[in-house]
């Protein structure tokens, strides 16, 4: 289990921390980064593997630790050699506040899309979407057949994309919607 673990999260990126490594730490020697690697891969391996969320981000802290433990060791440490490991930026796939910001942004647009839907249609959209329902479950809930159930979902849909597409202002809201929802929701 654990070698499947190492070779589905940590293999595929060797050759990236070896790059990384040879870009960024200029005075380390091919012996010097496949010695670096080893000793991350023994470290690896005695580590509890299922409390790890995320093999890359792993992989390049045990090897920044590994460095800043050499140079700890050290009787004489090039300046370059310290302003190298402390100027080593580990890559990392968590996002930036720009990100988590323009994410935060559309997901509050999403929700007042979702709210502009007719009340069945909205009430369908979100056990599928949000609460990962099946149309038979949604259908027992909303004590409707299988069938309106996927209409209401097809309404949904078209009408969110829509909407994405367009502003949310495009769409009428459901009390602005002349009926239609009533007319959805018969079965």
């Amino acid at each position: 289990m654990r070698h499947d673990w190492v070779a589905l999260h940590i293999l595929p990126h060797e050759a990236e921390v070896r790059v990384w490594l040879k870009r960024h730490v200029h005075r380390l020697a091919e012996t010097d980064i496949d010695d670096l690697m080893q000793e991350a891969y023994a470290r690896l391996w005695t580590s509890d593997y299922l409390r790890i969320a995320n093999g890359r981000s792993y992989l390049y802290a045990i090897i920044r630790n590994l460095l800043a433990e050499q140079a700890r060791r050290a009787r004489i440490v090039p300046m370059e050699r310290l302003g190298e490991i402390e100027a080593l930026r580990i890559p990392s796939e968590a996002p930036g506040p720009d990100r988590r910001v323009a994410a935060r942004q559309e997901l509050d647009r999403l929700e007042r899309v979702v709210a502009r839907l007719p009340e069945q249609c909205r009430r369908a959209f979100q056990l599928q979407k949000f609460e990962h329902r099946s149309q038979r479950e949604i259908a027992e809930e909303m004590k409707i057949s299988e069938k309106t159930v996927e209409k209401h979902l097809s309404v949904a849909l078209e009408r969110v994309l829509h909407m994405l597409k367009e502003g949310v202002e495009a769409i009428p809201t459901a009390s602005e919607d002349n009926g239609h929802e009533s007319e959805q929701s018969r079965d």
